[in-house]
């Protein structure tokens, strides 16, 4: 068992965004870019950050996008060196981690993204080249439900030309600082929370079930399920109960933890292959395909099932007479504000078959609790469709 992935700094409480600026000089720096997208910007959360950082504000880049396009992590770039930034701070979703993530390797690789992608063939193991050190220092303002990229050595930027996503793996990614502050996550919309936090959800599950699963990261995993069965229903009815998003926020490290160090496989090599051909963000997908994937794979731990009912119910029964994990999971799914099938967000049906190929050479397939087929993944697609 290795347990070897872990957060950097975490600052977590109601109104710990006016800490910034501490957090920023405790790091050695002095000039800080702020990346968010035009959400973030046009309300009170690029204030209270500005207010967090005082006078070390030297710029703010409010262009991210959804799945980081390349293109605008280039003149996030541009704008870091003209203003001679020396930490970064990203505030908002994945997306916006993602897009300070990315920033920094542009600014190390001199633009050469490609050159440090993960290279990975079916059956074979994950590589990719070290990062050029050192990466300039990022601090995350997690804004949603469950992005945990804050967290995890990964990030991920899309190509639209060619409709793929590169996809890095470097400790040195993890950002310095967490700044989780859940008054800055109630402007949240239902949706968005919704999809967030179904990612953190999926993460979890995968992790419970991974090839590579241990007791430390089942618990991880496990009790970030406990906190978002009742914090992510909570977050969307009532989005100003700061206690549900914190639980939220605090569950998203968890799966993040878990995750990375359980690692996760088949929910999320289809969502790298539709994020990269539609754009579709990841926690919508999750949401879709997590209840056929947990059918599939989820017999693997065969008794232990009954702890993923008991986090995800309460009573910990698994019997004929009692709904399945992956029933659970469906019927919580139901609940939430987001689209069902793959139909619903635009997956074309003549796809499928690519999308099922293309899935087989996603790095994540390494970390499967059994084997899985083309064939297989066709039919999950399918029965998502």
């Amino acid at each position: 068992m290795q347990f070897g992935d872990w957060p950097g700094r975490v600052v977590f409480g109601a109104g710990a965004v006016s800490r910034l600026a501490t957090v920023v000089s405790n790091l050695g720096a002095s000039r800080a870019l702020v990346i968010c997208g035009s959400t973030v910007a046009r309300g009170p959360m690029l204030a209270r950050v500005k207010s967090g950082l005082g006078d070390i504000t030297a710029d703010v880049f409010s262009e991210v996008t959804g799945h980081t396009p390349i293109e605008m992590v280039e003149r996030g770039a541009a704008l870091a060196r003209a203003n001679k930034a020396d930490v970064l701070i990203s505030v908002g979703g994945g997306s916006a981690i993602d897009a300070g993530k990315a920033i920094a390797i542009h600014l190390a690789s001199k633009g050469d993204l490609s050159r440090y992608a993960i290279k990975y063939q079916p059956g074979g193991a994950m590589s990719c080249e070290r990062l050029p050190q050192p990466l300039i220092p990022h601090i995350a303002v997690p804004t949603t439900a469950g992005s945990a990229s804050d967290v995890l050595p990964t990030a991920a930027c899309r190509d639209a030309r060619s409709r793929q996503k590169l996809l890095f793996w470097d400790r040195a990614l993890v950002a310095q600082a967490t700044v989780l502050d859940p008054e800055m996550a109630v402007y949240s919309d239902a949706r968005l929370t919704a999809a967030t936090g179904m990612s953190a959800v999926a993460r979890s599950i995968e992790s419970i079930y991974s090839a590579k699963r241990h007791p430390l990261s089942t618990g991880l995993a496990l009790h970030a399920l406990r906190l978002l069965r009742t914090a992510l229903p909570r977050s969307i009815e009532a989005p100003a109960d700061i206690e549900a998003r914190a639980a939220c926020q605090i569950a998203a490290v968890m799966s993040g933890m878990a995750a990375i160090n359980a690692m996760v496989s088949l929910v999320h090599a289809i969502g790298h292959v539709v994020g990269g051909r539609y754009g579709l963000q990841h926690g919508t997908s999750h949401a879709i395909l997590l209840a056929p994937a947990v059918r599939l794979l989820m017999p693997v731990i065969a008794d232990e099932q009954r702890l993923v009912c008991d986090a995800l119910t309460g009573n910990g029964i698994l019997d004929q007479k009692r709904a399945t994990p992956s029933e659970l999971i469906a019927a919580f799914v139901a609940r939430l504000p987001l689209p069902q099938r793959l139909r619903d967000v635009k997956v074309e049906q003549g796809e499928l078959g690519e999308i099922a190929q293309a899935v087989m050479s996603d790095y994540m397939m390494a970390n499967l609790p059994r084997p899985v087929s083309a064939n297989e993944v066709l039919a999950l697609l399918q029965e998502a469709w």
